[in-house]
């Protein structure tokens, strides 16, 4: 009797394929020595066809909406996110009315479930704009920003320098006092080199700027002595900012592109810090292929993967590519736009022109004179054809009525598709980076496979075969009133389409 063990390795490659790139392929690892061989196939491939994909622009969305009765995170923005393992976690961030949380989440990306740890120690502040890095089994937190309490009256914002460390095995909070820490930040961007974490820029604060400015500093924390020091930097650097994109290059090169300078001084330039000599380096890269990069640098977070970064921006053009929803997760729950404006139609105020049984107009209590006129005209020989006539014209008048709200529905619902910005891929080629004349490439799009609808303010960070994006503030440019932004906690997985065999 045939088994699965009969089927040829590339027939059995592809089941793999079908699993969770996770907990569930490395389960397979244990099975036997040809299974083991067959997932390390598996998991090659499908670094190179996310590689692919990535480059051709063509790649599978797949939104995951946690169900309602679970334990779900807050919608929030401006958190922070990192990945370890099967295990992405979440902490801090805003909501609409800017507060600010200080709670831990963990997704559990084998099986799409969202857990909350109650872990002990000391908790850090509740903040937004911090930065989360994996280092020997801990997270380690730093910085960040809080709007400041209603009383007392006309308090600044809140910058922190608080350093935290949390323990995954021991699930416990501890704060880490360092000697001659940098002033308090937010907003910067942190790389994990060996046992150093390297700070770039963000929003600092000390006793020369009480409001905060921006810095263009670069800090280096020893995370096993915690001890910070600054380096000396030598030659030109990057104009101060926050909110940049950092990626690491190799051990002794890092990449930084794009971040804010305030109102109107968004940037698009790319910098190499080579760390190779005791004085470090900034080296400016040239950009090519300006006219493909995404209008915005600052509020898009960019994924590493391979050679090239990702950035998720509003698609620049006009034609419709329907995004890819898997509803086979087991945490897929449907569009919410569909059932928020279920629920708008539900507490809606009453119309006084309510459309009561196919006709326009509200049943009022019949006037005596009218009604004792009605009873008169049914005596009458004619009164049957006139109320074939009446009946006609009524006919007539709700036939008009319902065209009419019909054009007006599609007109309405034609101008909310057309308004509606949604995201797409942006892809940087860092192939030549490191080339003595160092330049990077943003790629002419192939195809505009879209994505959600436009967010800022998200993360994005590369899981196992796919790059995962997380919250943010989705903007409606269409609506009247501006401050209409619906804050998410929805997770998009980004992954190369399906092949077949």
């Amino acid at each position: 009797m045939a088994n699965i063990e009969d089927l040829p390795d590339e027939v059995l490659e592809f089941i793999l394929t079908l699993l969770s790139p996770y907990q569930d392929l490395h389960d397979c690892l244990l099975v036997c020595k040809r299974w083991r061989r067959c997932v390390h196939n598996v998991v090659k491939s499908r670094r190179i066809n996310l590689n692919k994909c990535i480059s051709k622009f063509n790649v599978k969305w797949t939104c995951l909406t946690a169900p309602e009765n679970n334990p779900t995170i807050s919608k929030r923005y401006s958190h922070a996110a990192a990945v370890h393992g099967n295990v992405m976690y979440i902490f801090g961030g805003c909501t609409c009315s800017m507060t600010t949380f200080n709670d831990l989440w963990k997704f559990d990306l084998s099986t799409r479930e969202w857990k909350r740890p109650l872990a002990t120690g000391t908790y850090p502040s509740p903040k937004a704009c911090s930065s989360l890095v994996y280092y020997n089994n801990q997270l380690v937190l730093y910085g960040g920003w809080s709007y400041p309490p209603s009383y007392p009256l006309y308090q600044s914002w809140h910058l922190f320098d608080e350093l935290h460390i949390y323990d995954i095995n021991k699930n416990h909070w501890k704060s880490i006092t360092t000697g001659y820490p940098p002033p308090p930040v937010a907003g910067h961007s942190v790389s994990i080199i060996d046992k150093w974490m390297i700070v770039f820029g963000g929003l600092a604060k000390n006793d020369s700027f009480l409001e905060g400015e921006k810095t263009n500093d670069v800090w280096r924390l020893d995370l096993e002595d915690w001890i910070w020091n600054k380096p000396e930097i030598d030659g030109k650097k990057p104009e101060s900012r926050f909110g940049q994109t950092q990626v690491i290059l190799d051990n002794k090169n890092i990449f930084i592109i794009g971040g804010s300078g305030g109102s109107n001084a968004n940037y698009g330039d790319a910098w190499v810090l080579n760390m190779s000599n005791d004085v470090w380096k900034w080296i400016p890269v040239e950009i090519r292929g300006k006219v493909n990069k995404p209008g915005n640098l600052w509020s898009n977070q960019g994924c590493k993967v391979g050679d090239k970064i990702v950035v998720l921006h509003k698609v620049l053009t006009d034609t419709a590519f329907p995004m890819n929803i898997s509803r086979s997760s087991p945490g897929y729950r449907g569009n919410t736009a569909n059932n928020s404006a279920r629920i708008d139609l539900a507490n809606r105020q009453p119309d006084l022109d309510e459309n009561i049984n196919g006709r326009r107009g509200s049943l009022r209590v019949p006037n005596r004179d009218n009604a004792a006129g009605n009873n008169r005209n049914t005596h009458s020989p004619s009164a049957p054809f006139a109320d074939v006539e009446r009946e006609k014209r009524d006919h007539g008048v709700r036939m008009n009525d319902r065209r009419f709200q019909q054009d007006m529905f599609r007109k309405a619902k034609d101008a909310d598709k057309k308004n509606k910005n949604y995201l797409g891929l942006y892809v940087l080629d860092l192939k030549h980076v490191l080339d003595d004349k160092p330049y990077v490439t943003w790629l002419t799009p192939k195809t505009f496979n879209k994505g959600p609808e436009e967010t800022i303010l998200y993360t994005l960070v590369q899981g196992n075969s796919e790059i995962i994006m997380f919250g943010g503030i989705q903007n409606d440019t269409s609506s009247i009133d501006k401050l209409n932004n619906e804050i998410s906690n929805s997770i998009y997985i980004i992954s190369a389409t399906d092949r077949i065999i």
